[in-house]
């Protein structure tokens, strides 16, 4: 069985319930008093244990045999659910069921619907970034209907039973006139094989318009407008609108909106203008500061009050006899050229080839929007001897440093001058060290030592995102860079993993043959070397059962896993699979799960 890994689901599952059981934090020799004792976890008194904040969501995968997909065995995510030990879990794998239809606008005044091309994507409802979306291709051409429907239809997807949230994304040919559309709850009904759903945009739509303008009045053409998702890596929730104009008097500067139908309410307007040379000036601003600037959403002015760091024509700055040439791809913009070195154990450096480094300085916001984010960014990646050139505007840099490979560390560097009295600037070194170790045992209940163990480091941020290691701004920006290492155990139970910064859990699989469960270690912060950091197995929980197809038969040799996804409040989690099995000729399975997973007995 290979190791159990953070992985993204991609099967089809119903809306999860949660678990009262929490995964211990700590040895389990270690005893606590109070909350005091457990930093951040809590103390169980009833135990004296160190338990996590995080909470346990419990579900099994169920997989149908190579071949033996069917009308009444389709790969089933059930609900979680309290396990016991020793119990018996029958589970039901579902039938599939096709949902078709067209996506269409208003081609003529009288609303006549028009086919376009775009992409649906059904996500399981409440499940949002714990499983790939099931997606489907709506094409301009209509296929001959499916049922006895008089309708053709351009799009179709396999999904199971269930209520699910869909997004369709037109084709990006169409993102200057078409919005990507939600549609929240969608049940794929069980008692039809096939169901039609068809989508079709409304006549209007809401629009957000204005213009960005010089602190002088002058139009700027060279920006482009969309909403954005700042809670969804910054999703596109709107048609893309540039200021370029189309040539007609008074539109230069202009742009024009229109929202996504159905869109999160928490948006943000972004307002970006790329200089060309891996950098470019962002604006931000959040929907409530847009109401209170522009309360019809019709004519919201975003007044610069610098143009520095725009091209040079998007400034569209006068031209002046005998004036300098512009310097570089964009007004006040310095040439600055740097390396990234890293040291070995001995203090020896050497070139950094293939880091990606990104430097973001904040700029003033815009005229009478103080709510505005404003900042300046540009990315570059270094050459076979480190180096690295970047047009920056003048002012304090954050850089963070993302070497290529695994063997040295991100890094974050605050106050990085780029000065303002030269056109060029060189000679700063950015140096990153080795990534830190965390090693450890381990060990069985009785104490000894466990060989062959495979233990994985997993990032454990986006499940606890108020865990105290990640209050620090710049813990917290190297945590998101964090990557799953594993290695496996020495005779003498040992390990020894190099790990980028961050917040992490260990997960460790004994062979097979062991007795022992897949065993969740204490979450652990690593901003420098760790060791002895030793897990002990924990004690299995027994779980057995009958795989059965949609009619209720056995459904010899599926695949069941036993899957956990661990985390905070509405954080996004960490979904780690804890066990898999296959089942025998008659459907039976057995599991060994971690007590930590399961409900209390």
């Amino acid at each position: 069985m290979r190791a159990p890994r953070a992985l993204l689901l991609g099967l089809l599952f119903a809306p999860a319930a949660c678990l009262d059981g929490s995964p211990v934090v700590g040895r389990e020799a270690e005893r606590c008093a109070s909350d005091r004792d457990c930093p951040g976890a809590t103390c169980d008194l009833a135990t004296h244990r160190c338990v996590s904040r995080a909470r346990a969501e419990v579900f099994f995968a169920v997989t149908p045999a190579t071949g033996r997909v069917s009308a009444d065995a389709y790969p089933t995510l059930t609900r979680p659910r309290s396990i016991l030990a020793d119990e018996s879990v029958d589970l039901a794998l579902r039938a599939p069921r096709v949902v078709y239809g067209v996506v269409t606008v208003p081609a003529d005044p009288d609303a006549t619907g028009r086919y376009i091309p775009a992409t649906l994507e059904f996500t399981p409802t409440d499940l949002a970034g714990v499983s790939p979306p099931v997606q489907a291709v709506a094409g301009t051409t209509a296929t001959p209907n499916l049922t006895r429907d008089r309708d053709s239809f351009t799009w179709s997807a396999t999904l199971t039973e269930g209520l699910f949230d869909v997004l369709v994304r037109p084709a990006s040919t169409l993102a200057a006139t078409v919005p990507p559309r939600f549609e929240r709850g969608f049940e794929v009904r069980g008692g039809a094989v096939m169901q039609r759903f068809d989508i079709a945009y409304p006549t209007t739509y809401a629009r957000w318009a204005g213009s960005v303008e010089a602190a002088s009045g002058q139009p700027l053409a060279g920006f482009v407008a969309r909403a954005v998702d700042p809670a969804a890596n910054s999703r596109v929730l709107s048609t893309v609108s540039s200021t370029a104009g189309d040539g007609t008097e008074g539109s230069a500067g202009r742009f024009a909106c229109s929202m996504a139908p159905g869109a999160p309410e928490g948006w943000t307007l972004r307002l970006s203008a790329d200089n060309g040379a891996g950098g470019g000036l962002l604006v931000d601003i959040p929907r409530s500061a847009l109401a209170a600037a522009a309360p019809s959403g019709r004519d919201l002015r975003v007044v610069l009050p610098e143009l520095t760091g725009l091209t040079h024509a998007t400034a569209a700055r006068p031209v002046v006899p005998g004036a300098p040439a512009p310097n570089g791809p964009c007004v006040g913009c310095v040439d600055v050229r740097a390396s990234v070195e890293g040291l070995d154990g001995e203090g020896q450096s050497r070139s950094m080839r293939g880091a990606t480094v990104t430097l973001r300085a904040a700029m003033r916001p815009p005229v009478g929007i103080p709510a505005a984010t404003s900042w300046y960014e540009s990315r570059a990646v270094t050459e076979a001897d480190g180096s690295f050139r970047a047009w920056l505007v003048p002012g304090d840099y954050d850089v963070v440093v993302t070497p290529a490979g695994e063997a040295y560390r991100s890094a974050v560097q605050h106050g990085f001058r780029v000065r303002a009295d030269a056109t060029q600037q060189a000679g700063q070194v950015f140096t990153l060290e080795r990534r830190p170790s965390l090693s450890g045992r381990v060990l069985g209940r009785d104490g000894l030592a466990v060989r062959g163990a495979r233990v994985t480091a997993v990032p454990y941020h986006d499940a606890a995102p108020t865990n105290p290691c990640l209050e620090d701004p710049d813990m917290r920006a190297l945590a998101s860079r964090a990557t799953t290492t594993e290695t496996v155990t020495a005779a003498d139970g040992s390990y020894q993993v190099e790990l980028n910064p961050g917040l992490y859990r260990l997960l460790v699989e004994p062979a097979e043959s062991s007795g022992f469960p897949v065993t969740l270690g204490a979450p652990i912060c690593v901003a420098r070397r760790v060791s002895n950091f030793d897990t002990t197995l924990e004690a299995p929980v027994l779980v057995r059962g009958v795989v059965r197809d949609a009619r209720g038969a056995p459904s010899p040799l599926a695949t069941v896993e036993a899957l956990v996804r661990l985390r905070e409040g509405d954080a996004p989690g960490v979904v780690l699979r804890v066990a898999r099995a296959t089942a025998d000729a008659s459907g039976a399975y057995r599991l060994l799960i971690p007590a930590s997973a399961a409900g209390a007995p």
